[in-house]
């Protein structure tokens, strides 16, 4: 009864703390932030500018270092959405214009790389590909102007510096560049196309709780 009773402690000493350690590594994030966009050139209308939006993302990582570790790397899948509009005042220069929402939700595989500088702060980076289910700019999509496709490639970067709050608890605070393919623009009565060809910057704020 004693070789029995022991081999049940193991097990569940092996399996806590197997469950403790998947616990450190895996983790959810949560980001916003206050968006600005570049400038459309060559585009119906000529030049045009954006207003600033917003974008959110929550993103699902798995940390590869452990707690020695100087610099950690962790694979990340992200849910990704951005929103702005067209300037108010550039608008009336796209005659067919109607709207002037512009957005885009994408799908990212990322790798983030941390530098544990000391046992509260950290500066990362990250690099990101992906595809964007939705780009729209419906300032562009609307009377004899249309867009060929409403998706594409998208490819992010992103830096700044993070803050561990105790235990599994951390905030982030940094930039992002985010971008999608080029987009066809079509005039239907003229028979030319354009290109529109912008990507965003973002200051964002994150939360970082591990599993």
């Amino acid at each position: 009864m004693r070789i029995p009773s022991l081999l049940v402690v193991f097990a569940l000493l092996g399996s806590s703390a197997w469950a403790q350690d998947d616990r450190s590594r895996v983790y959810v994030q949560l980001n916003t932030g206050l968006l600005f966009s570049e400038e459309a050139s060559d585009v119906p209308g000529g030049s045009i500018g954006f207003d600033p939006g917003y974008e959110v993302g929550v993103a699902v990582g798995y940390d590869m270092g452990d707690e020695d570790s100087t610099i950690s790397f962790a694979p990340e899948l992200e849910l990704y959405y951005q929103y702005f509009t067209v300037d108010e005042d550039d608008l009336p220069a796209i005659p067919s214009a109607v709207n002037d929402d512009a957005k885009a939700f994408a799908f990212m595989l990322n790798g983030n790389l941390d530098w544990h500088i000391t046992d509260q702060f950290t500066m990362y980076g990250a690099l990101g590909v992906g595809w964007a289910s939705v780009i729209e700019y419906d300032a562009w999509d609307s009377g004899n102007l249309s867009i060929d496709d409403s998706s594409g490639v998208a490819g992010q970067a992103k830096f700044g510096w993070g803050y561990n709050l105790g235990g599994s608890y951390d905030v982030r605070l940094g930039l992002r560049y985010f971008k999608t393919e080029p987009l066809d623009i079509d005039d239907d009565i003229s028979g030319t196309t354009s290109e529109i060809d912008v990507g965003q910057f973002a200051l964002e704020a994150g939360f970082r709780w591990s599993l």
